[in-house]
């Protein structure tokens, strides 16, 4: 067994699903699909209306994507985690059709047989920047961290979470730990010159320079292996992070933290389930993508069809915006209100992937039941 192998083998799933010292659960995906999903709670259900529609596609045929973006011109980009085989990347999609701008980049297959490639991609200051999870410095393959996308496809190393990892353990180091980390979400830092990074292997909050290079701990998030996932930073520049929530991942037990001055956490929101990403919507509300629900304590009755899109009222209330969503994995609002959501979380190793639209929703109009991925796929046809 060669030494990239035999690490495929301990890490954990946290960059797509967030298994963490336990054995992975085996999901039959093509059974599970079409499996009724979770009763929704909060909020009647609104069909999508004719004509307008509440749900569309924007692309499909992806492997695995991951977190999204835009350019200043509008220009959506999105994170490939790949399929196995250096070929994560990051596409630039026209007209429903992506594009390839910076490939061949690393990939690991990690628990419940998920891809970890690139986890996100962000622009700052007109220079595009991508999230690497699929990096093997100990291997000889790249380290995980942020990278530069030049103009030519080209990727440069800007700095090194790999060597952070290694070199700074938390307060408790995860049985299933990673050397080089399940770095997560990307969001630009208010008070930095870079960006804010969400670990979930060794659990953490990390600063990270686009200047230098320097990356240093926010906040050690490791007692009990919450697993990290979303990150959204609001208006007034304080960073919130989801959490997906240790094994089992029973029901109820996800919530979203606060991070404070001192690298503490306050829970701002809770009684969700596998909290996958966050956001700040156009009204300053706090959103929440859950992966999946309906499931109990039992990780194996995870299923496709089950995950949803909830968001936070000024009373503190969990308000359903849409549900029936196949395995999500990330969110981002467009500039004019709507809401992209890509998936699957995992599962997409030969182009089932996505990313659709929400279209922005009434405050009374309930919430949207998004149809079967499938029934979306015959809008977009690409150039062969």
């Amino acid at each position: 067994m060669t030494a990239h192998v035999a690490r495929l083998s301990r890490r954990s799933l946290v960059a797509m699903v967030g298994a963490a010292s336990v054995t992975p659960v085996a999901i039959d995906l093509a059974a599970a699909r079409g499996t009724p999903g979770a009763s929704p709670v909060a909020s009647p259900v609104a069909s999508p209306g004719a004509g307008s529609p509440a749900v569309s596609l924007v692309v499909a045929g992806l492997n695995n994507p991951r977190g999204m973006t835009f350019r200043a011109d509008g220009t959506l980009l999105v994170a490939i985690g790949g399929n196995p085989g250096p070929n994560a990347a990051v596409v630039e999609v026209a007209d429903g059709c992506p594009r390839v701008i910076a490939g061949g980049l690393p990939t690991a297959r990690v628990a419940f047989r998920a891809i970890a490639g690139v986890s996100d991609v962000a622009v700052r200051d007109d220079r595009t920047y991508l999230l690497l999870a699929g990096g093997d410095a100990s291997g000889g393959a790249p380290a995980n961290g942020i990278y530069e996308i030049g103009a030519d496809g080209t990727t440069t190393l800007v700095a090194d979470i790999s060597a952070f990892i290694r070199d700074n353990p938390v307060a408790e180091v995860p049985g299933d730990y990673d050397g080089d980390g399940q770095p997560y979400a990307l969001a630009s830092d208010p008070g930095g010159d870079g960006f804010l990074v969400t670990e979930g292997n060794s659990n953490q909050v990390l600063r990270v320079s686009v200047m230098d290079g320097s990356v240093e701990r926010v906040a050690d998030l490791s007692v009990g292996h919450p697993i990290p996932t979303g990150l959204a930073v609001d208006a007034g520049g304080v960073a919130h992070v989801a959490y997906f929530t240790a094994a089992p991942y029973a029901e109820g037990t996800a919530r979203v933290v606060q991070i404070m001055g001192n690298g503490s956490t306050t829970d701002v929101w809770g009684d969700l389930s596998l909290v996958i990403d966050l956001a700040i919507g156009p009204d300053g509300s706090l959103w929440a993508l859950e992966m999946a629900t309906g499931h109990g304590d039992d990780p194996s009755a995870i299923r496709p069809g089950t995950g949803r899109v909830v968001r936070r009222d000024e009373a503190g209330n969990t308000v359903e915006v849409a549900i029936g969503l196949e395995l999500p994995s990330r969110m981002r609002f467009r500039p004019d209100g709507a809401l992209l959501i890509s998936g699957p979380a995992f599962g997409a190793d030969t182009g089932e992937g996505w990313v659709i639209r929400l279209a922005p929703p009434a405050a009374d109009a309930g919430a949207i039941k998004v149809p079967a991925i499938a029934s979306l796929v015959g809008e977009l046809a690409c150039p062969t």
